[in-house]
Order: C-alpha cells, then structure tokens, then sequence
C-alpha cells in the first residue's frame, strides 16, 4: 500500500509539471488557468498541513505567480514523500483528525488523504487543460497511463 502511494504521489508531480510547463511557455497565460493551478497546489499544502498538525498561512486559493508553481510543487511534493517513507505501513489507515476550512471537524485515514488529493488535482488539472488548450500546439497529457509507460 504505501508503495502504492508513493507511485500515486510521484504521478502526481510529473502531471503537475506537465501543466506548469505548459503555462510557463505561453506569454500571457489566462488568469483563471494560473489561478486553479495555485489552486491545486495550495489545497496540497493545505491538507499536508491537517495532517501533520502543522500551522499553515496559505489560503486554499492563494495568488501563486506562474514562476513560482514549478518550486512549490517540486517542494511540496518532497514533503510529502518524506513524510510517507517515515512512516510504517499501518500508519496509513490510521484516523487522522481535522478541521476543514468551514470549521468542519473530519476524520479520515492517511491514504485516503491523499488519495483526495490527487484525484482533486487530477480534476482540477483537467480545467486548466481546457483553458489553455486553444493557446497551445499541443496540450500537455497527464493521464496515469501515459505516465506509467514513459
């Protein structure tokens, strides 16, 4: 299970570069496009940061320029599987306690987690593909598969 998760995490990275990429090659990237990918990689930090009971000052849609998306993902995504490899296999399906952003309190296990936020990325990862697909010669791929078979 947690090599699964590793793998899933390492996904993750590579498809959140595809996209970055993507906009750092268009001079006048759309707004929104660059707002969702902030999105994305905020909403990573927020939930890193539930679990870990760490203090966070970033809001889930932060204001996050197009030259620093490549850095926070590639900084978050070492966090993360820092995090992941120090643990042991059970830890995983332990209950982790939190509060959402409403003031909502939640328990959920570790790999279910973050497998939301993957599959919230992926979602979202798919919007700003649509925004920036008229702009680009070709859009990024980011489907797990394509990943898998490189």
């Amino acid at each position: 299970m947690k090599t699964h998760l590793i793998h899933l995490l390492n996904y993750e990275l590579w498809a959140n570069q595809r996209v970055i990429q993507a906009l750092e090659t268009l001079d006048n990237p759309p707004q929104r496009a660059v707002a969702i990918m902030g999105h994305i990689l905020s909403a990573q930090q927020v939930w890193f940061s539930r679990v870990t009971k760490e203090s966070t000052f970033v809001a889930i849609w932060e204001d996050t320029p197009v030259s620093w998306l490549r850095e926070t993902a590639e900084r978050q995504h070492d966090k993360i599987i820092s995090y992941v490899n120090a643990l042991a296999e059970p830890d995983l399906l332990q209950p982790v306690d939190y509060v959402t952003s409403r003031d909502q309190p939640y328990q959920n296990t570790l790999i279910d987690i973050l497998t939301h936020m993957s599959h919230h990325a992926a979602y979202h990862r798919g919007q700003v593909v649509q925004l920036i697909r008229p702009m680009l010669t070709e859009a990024p791929v980011t489907d797990f598969i394509v990943w898998v078979r490189e």
